[in-house]
Parts: structure tokens; sequence; C-alpha cells
């Protein structure tokens, strides 16, 4: 079981691009001994992100595969990340449609969206609203992959907390995707969690490479610094997905 307790409390509330943050061969090296994990056949995989993007950087191979083995597969964003770059015109509006073509990257086979629309940065004063949105789209026996609870970003981390709490209360299984955590945290932080590696073979790898190129708002350099600088990306092309369970 995860201890809530291990993880310091103290982090960045606004990420600094200037700051390299942990190598991610610091992160490499701690979670190669991480167990493996698949979810069970045939079960439906339903991905809570809180913006477009989360869910292909912390679960794009992962989507790709399950769509490719017959799993059911849907994603549900809670906004549509307009507030990360407000200098562009309708910025939720490129978001989305920067989505539907990552998720078009990651599957050939449908992949079914739903979009709640709730404000980017204010999902805390929505939370009855997601999670009622949720549970309404969480099939039987579906496994749930979330954002982290700790990740420094406080849309993420609501996100997060009513996923875990559906997660108690249905008796579903809960796994939560790191984004901006793996910079802001060191690997002796985490001594006391509990991570699984979600493999990733050579096509799933490029497949997810081709989705997060979709978020161009995102990875553009020319608004200075770029929201996901390269050293932030490095995080998110490994081999492997990593969870905490």
């Amino acid at each position: 079981m995860f201890n809530h307790k291990a993880i310091p409390p103290l982090r960045p509330h606004v990420f600094d691009p200037n700051n390299l943050g942990t190598p991610d061969s610091y992160w490499q090296s701690e979670l190669s001994n991480s167990l493996e994990w698949t979810p069970p056949a045939g079960s439906p995989i339903v991905v809570v992100a809180a913006h477009p993007d989360d869910e292909t950087f912390g679960a794009g191979g992962l989507i790709h595969t399950c769509a490719r083995a017959g799993h059911p597969v849907s994603v549900i964003t809670v906004t549509d990340g307009e507030g990360a770059r407000t200098d562009l015109p309708e910025p939720g509006v490129i978001r989305r449609r920067e989505l539907r073509a990552a998720l078009s990257c990651l599957s050939g086979r449908y992949i079914q969206w739903h979009r709640l629309g709730v404000p980017d940065g204010n999902v805390a004063l929505h939370d009855s609203f997601v999670e009622r949105a949720i549970k309404t789209r969480l099939p039987p026996e579906a496994t749930l992959i979330a954002p982290f609870e700790h990740d420094g970003h406080p849309d993420h981390e609501a996100v997060a907390r009513i996923c875990l709490t559906i997660g108690r209360r249905r008796g579903v299984t809960v796994l939560r995707y790191p984004i901006w955590a793996w910079h802001h945290f060191a690997p002796p932080a985490w001594r006391n969690t509990e991570f699984v590696r979600f493999e990733l073979n050579a096509e799933a790898q490029l497949a997810k490479a081709r989705a997060i190129r979709c978020f161009a708002s995102q990875l553009d350099a020319s608004f200075s610094p770029p929201v996901m600088p390269p050293h932030v990306l490095s995080y998110f092309t490994r081999p492997y997905e990593a969870f905490l369970t």
C-alpha cells in the first residue's frame, strides 16, 4: 500500500523551467526493480486527465497497447487546459484539437473521449460534479488510471483525490501517474512507495512519441519557455510507464 506520509508535503507551486529537476537516469535506476504490471485480460481501462495531454504523457503507451489488445479504452479530460497558453486565441479549442490528433496516433481503433469542461485551475471547486461524472463513465471491473495526488499541480491533485475516493467506494483498482512530480522530487523521498512498470514495445513507444508531438502548444519553444521543456519530456520517453499502486 502506498504510504502517503513518505512524500514530503513541500513542493513548488509554480513550475520553474530553469530548474532542470531530477535527472531521469536517477528515476530509471530506482524503477528498474519495480514489478511489471498488466491489466486483467479484456478489462475496461479508464484514463482520467486533469488537462488534455496528461493522459498521453502519463499513460499513452498503456492506451495504445490496451486498445490494440481489445480492451475497451476511454479517456476523461476534466478541463480543457485553457490556462496553460493564455497568449493564444481560444487555447481550449486548440488543446482539444491536439488531443483528438493524439488519440488518433495512439490507436486506429475508436477511443471514447469524455470532456467534462471544468474551468482550468478550479477542479477543486467542482469536485462533486467531477466525481459524479467519472462514476457514470466508469464501467464495472474497470481499471482507473489517474493523476498523482502529490504531483504539484492543484488540478492534478484534485482529480487524483476524486479518483482515489471513487476507487475506495467502488472497490476498483486505481493506478496513478506522476507528471510534474518526476521533476520536483528525488527517489529517496519515494523509498516507501510502490511502483509498477507497464512495459512498452517499440510500436507503443513510437505511437506515444507521435502522440506527444501533437501537443504543439505545450512544446512550442517560441513561447519562452515552453510549457513542457525537453528536460521534462525525458521522463516520458522511457521504454515503460510507471504507476503508483
